[in-house]
């Protein structure tokens, strides 16, 4: 049988004009753009897991949604990672986080995010934030 992996991620967006920014942050081989997302460990939430990545991997705070806006899956560690995402509107950027060294950062429109990432399920996600956030205001 196949390992699966629990992990949690955020969609981290501010708005700019009338469209959305995303923020990606390298992988931490360097070769690929994501989302700030990590494994869920015993005894920890995924909104506590997206709140921890985000600041470790991002520098980044907001406040993140309750629920799941989607999830993606991919293949790492001879197993299936299954990441469950989550929106997180950016409310603060540090300028010392402990991953600084290790990762870049980078703000870029929503559609371009979509096709900079490296797994297509998690930018037909990025894709939909818009039509995401929309349906937040609404409920």
């Amino acid at each position: 049988m196949t390992p699966t992996f629990a992990q949690a991620g955020a969609i981290a967006w501010r708005r700019r004009g009338d469209g959305y920014d995303v923020l990606l942050i390298s992988t931490s081989s360097g070769k690929h753009l994501t989302i700030p997302k990590g494994l869920i460990d015993p005894g920890t939430t995924a909104v506590e897991t997206v709140r921890n990545e985000a600041f470790e991997e991002a520098g980044i705070e907001g406040e993140i949604t309750a629920e799941p806006v989607g999830e993606y899956a991919f293949a790492k560690w001879g197993g299936v990672c299954e990441v469950k995402v989550y929106l997180m509107p950016v409310v603060r950027i540090l300028s010392q986080y402990p991953e600084k060294n290790l990762r870049r950062r980078i703000w870029v429109d929503h559609r371009e995010a979509a096709r900079r990432v490296k797994h297509a399920e998690l930018g037909a996600l990025i894709l939909k934030l818009p039509e995401m956030l929309a349906n937040l205001t609404d409920s």
